[in-house]
């Protein structure tokens, strides 16, 4: 799992530590994930991320407290590779943001914004030709039949203010 911090450093050098936000990314897998069967000579390539800007508090009407709150983002990345269907998602450990409509929203509108290279499904001719071509960061090889294709992604926020500073936290799920 890729860990992200992010820091306003002008803000810390300025001594304004109310202001700090701290950033991590969670991928979350689905609860009830089906999966397909990949055949011996096929391969697939996960989208890989281009721009991914987390969330920020909104600048005001923030309490000075606030407990861990995760709130949960499910997403389609399409065939070029932008989000789509950005939805929040019920599952166990995932608010509804009824309590915080502004940090929901702005969770779902920093993945609106994410960019990444799209999934491929990559069809070789038969085993030895994958096993000898592919690299793992993408359908290579001279007969290789490469399908970029959509997926679906979901990820978490956890949102907290302590003492007033301010934290959020992704994963992907």
């Amino acid at each position: 799992m890729r860990i992200v911090a992010c820091a306003m450093a002008a803000c810390a050098a300025a001594g304004c530590a109310h202001r700090v936000e701290h950033i991590n990314q969670r991928l979350l897998l689905p609860q009830s994930a089906g999966h397909y069967e990949m055949a011996p000579h096929q391969a697939f390539v996960y989208p890989v991320p281009i721009q991914m800007a987390g969330p920020a508090f909104p600048a005001a009407g923030m309490p000075r407290e606030l407990p861990p709150l995760t709130l949960c983002v499910s997403f389609v990345v399409d065939t070029k590779g932008k989000a789509t269907q950005v939805a929040p998602l019920r599952q166990t450990g995932c608010g509804d943001g009824a309590s915080q409509p502004s940090l929901r929203d702005a969770a779902l509108s920093a993945v609106a914004g994410w960019i990444f290279e799209p999934a491929m499904f990559c069809d070789y001719p038969d085993a030895a030709s994958r096993d000898r071509d592919w690299n793992g960061d993408g359908c290579a090889g001279e007969r290789v039949q490469a399908r970029v294709v959509p997926v679906s992604l979901a990820y978490a926020f956890t949102f907290e203010i302590r003492e007033g500073r301010q934290r959020v936290a992704t994963r992907k799920r």
